[in-house]
């Protein structure tokens, strides 16, 4: 019985991935910001959200949407500029609690409103990240094997792999993140504010990053 997929190829993908999920990216300091600013659960629920998005790509590229994307300057940049913008507007959201004055740092009081938001908001990022797109395209066709199954089917196998490696990477983020955020919290409102303001910063410095990125 033939396999759907190449054994080597597979193996060379799992390679990629795991440097590819041991090379921090835009994913992984958003999941940052956000463990920062509500703890623990904030953070797996971004996580939840990135993932969600990926699979929307891996889903998009397997279907030949990915590349019409790519193939538009015009819409592949107004992609871009509208997650670059999405990422500043939270920025500023987080700068602005931070100069009001905040509750203390206490994951335990996430709420579902809160959680739902930051799973949103890491789909959202995530969806409109125009690399996303491209690694899609550019990496994951290398390791389809011609003789074997249909490409849309081995990307359909291959692709999720991304998210399932990335998960011990993410438990890693978060649990430093939320070790850190309670020793410098400290249950004060001032450390409270120094969590939203450096989120804040993680944010906009995403967002700007995408905006002038070619």
């Amino acid at each position: 019985m033939t396999l759907p997929v190449d054994p080597t190829l597979l193996l060379a993908w799992l390679g990629a991935v795991l440097i590819l999920c041991a090379t921090p990216g835009p994913d992984f300091v958003f999941i940052l910001g956000q463990t920062l600013r509500g703890g623990r659960r904030m953070g797996w629920a971004a996580v939840a959200g990135v993932c969600l998005g990926v699979l929307i790509h891996i889903v998009l590229s397997a279907a030949g949407v990915a590349a019409i994307i790519a193939a538009d300057p015009a819409l592949f940049g107004t992609i871009r500029v509208i997650g670059a913008l999405y990422l500043l507007w939270m920025g500023v959201a987080a700068l602005r609690e931070a100069w009001r004055g905040g509750a203390a740092f206490a994951p335990a009081a996430a709420t579902a409103a809160t959680l739902r938001a930051a799973f949103l908001q890491g789909l959202v990022t995530n969806l409109l990240n125009p690399k996303v797109v491209l690694f899609f395209l550019a990496i994951l066709p290398q390791f389809v094997a011609p003789d074997r199954a249909p490409p849309w089917v081995q990307m359909l196998i291959l692709g999720p792999m991304l998210p399932l490696v990335a998960q011990p990477f993410y438990w890693f983020v978060i649990e430093a993140a939320t070790r850190t955020a309670r020793s410098v919290g400290g249950g004060t409102g001032r450390a409270a504010r120094w969590l939203n303001g450096t989120a804040g910063a993680i944010f906009l410095g995403l967002g700007t990053r995408l905006l002038i990125a070619r």
